[in-house]
């Protein structure tokens, strides 16, 4: 055979076209499978990150809870936790000021230069809501971007305790992302932990708090029971006393003048005995609420009159000058006249009783334009600091000082003054500087006062 040249089989344009882009088909589709790839890894990334958050935080709340750290200081914890372990820029917690309002305070922050001090108010609250680079600045993202200055936030609110929760990046990356609607269940709870422990902290400080009251009342509990047991003892020592020396028949040492010294003081004995178990008897019905007032007409100027014609034995014994202030005599005032004569004895022989000697308590009342009456017991007595006020109006509660311990009582003078005025819809206050003696005004309102009335009106005359 003679070899020949050969021949080479031709490819024309067409196939080498159609091959072509064949192969860019290809290309482009393992280009595509290669991203879907990298976005699945990255979005796998994102979400084990969101699931060490949470794990982390439900870890890190046990521990806070254990531990003696108060409320107020919990929110700079749990944010923390959030920027370490979120990769965030800014963080920070919020409360709505009153249910509804869609008014918020900046309770805690991370990362910003200064808490915003003014109130934050929102056109409207989402209980979920994220910025990213496609989002569009209209309210209400232009509000909580501007709470954090941050272009891109993530925002979760719990509307049945007004607690919010934000964090922020101030760019979008491979790794500080967009925010995106997967972090939903990361920053609910985030602030699910948070507003779960709060509650937790809460509840142990209000249970401190009561279990101090408790030591407290157990305390006044235990002091009132000794004052108690030493004020009964006192007049029944003296009763139990005197009867037995009467009683005896001893007819030779027993003179007619002393059998009725003997007489006179069990009897005032007996009398102070009646008033311990009155007030005692008192402070339980106002306790409970149970104090009955039976209003009637009386006239102010002589009721107040009759307390201190009745405490001038008291303030001279003391070396006490007691005065009143002039009053309108056609003045009358719709009271129970027995508790408003009891108001009037325990404030004037408070006063009184702490005001040494050489010194003057003056009772006076102050009708105003509208009718509204005010009656002031002022002494120039030791005075008392603002925490022995307190002292004063606790319950079976007394001052330590000198002149007290000279005075027998329980301590509920002033606790029932109160009880009684608040009974008739008024209100006491006390003011008082050590050294610069004390004043005690008693606030009736308007309605209990008429001038020119102090008693029921008159019925019509039938032959009229």
């Amino acid at each position: 055979m003679n070899g020949g040249p050969r021949r080479t089989v031709g490819v024309s344009p067409g196939q080498l076209e159609r091959e072509l882009a064949y192969y860019q088909r290809e290309c482009n589709d393992l280009g595509a499978r290669l991203l879907r790839l990298q976005e699945e890894q990255s979005q796998a990334f994102r979400e084990a990150r969101r699931s060490r958050t949470l794990a982390k935080l439900i870890r890190e709340a046990h521990r806070l809870a254990d531990t003696v750290i108060g409320p107020e200081d919990l929110g700079d914890q749990i944010l923390e936790i959030v920027v370490d372990n979120a990769m965030c820029d800014r963080a920070a917690l919020l409360v709505e000021e009153t249910p509804g309002s869609r008014t918020f305070r900046v309770t805690h922050a991370i990362g910003l230069r200064e808490k915003a001090a003014a109130p934050i108010t929102l056109p409207s609250v989402p209980d979920f809501f994220f910025t990213t680079a496609q989002s569009r600045i209209e309210p209400p993202a232009y509000e909580l971007t501007g709470i954090l200055q941050l272009p891109y936030v993530l925002w979760a609110y719990d509307r049945t305790t007004g607690q919010a929760l934000m964090i922020g990046n101030r760019s979008e990356a491979n790794v500080s992302r967009a925010f995106e609607s997967g972090d939903q269940e990361l920053i609910e709870g985030g602030l699910s932990v948070y507003i779960d422990v709060l509650a937790r902290k809460q509840a142990e400080q209000e249970l401190r708090r009561a279990m101090h009251a408790a030591e407290q009342a157990d305390e006044a509990k235990a002091a009132f029971l000794a004052t108690l047991s030493h004020e009964l003892r006192t007049p029944l020592n003296a009763i139990i006393g005197l009867a037995d020396i009467l009683s005896a028949r001893r007819p030779s040492g027993l003179t007619v003048e002393r059998s009725v010294a003997y007489a006179t003081e069990i009897g005032g004995s007996g009398r102070h005995l009646l008033r311990l178990i009155n007030d005692i008897l008192d402070y339980s019905g106002i306790a409970r609420g149970h104090l009955a007032i039976q209003p009637e007409w009386i006239r102010l100027e002589h009721a107040v009159a009759a307390a201190v014609r009745a405490a001038h034995g008291m303030a001279a014994e003391r070396g006490v000058a007691l005065s009143m202030s002039p009053i309108d005599p056609a003045f009358g005032l719709l009271v129970d006249g027995v508790r408003f004569r009891q108001i009037l004895d325990n404030l004037i022989g408070n006063a009184i009783k702490f005001t040494p000697q050489g010194g003057r308590v003056v009772v006076d009342v102050e009708i105003g334009t509208d009718r509204s009456i005010q009656l002031l017991v002022t002494d120039t007595g030791i005075g008392m600091r603002s925490e022995e006020i307190a002292i004063a109006m606790e319950p079976f509660r007394q001052l330590d000082n000198a002149l007290t311990r000279k005075t027998a009582g329980t301590g509920l003078g002033l606790p029932i003054t109160k009880g009684l005025v608040e009974a008739h819809g008024g209100s006491l206050v006390i003011t008082s500087e050590p050294g610069g003696g004390t004043t005690v005004r008693v606030m009736f309102p308007a309605a209990l006062g008429s001038p020119g009335r102090a008693a029921p009106p008159k019925p019509a005359d039938p032959a009229g």
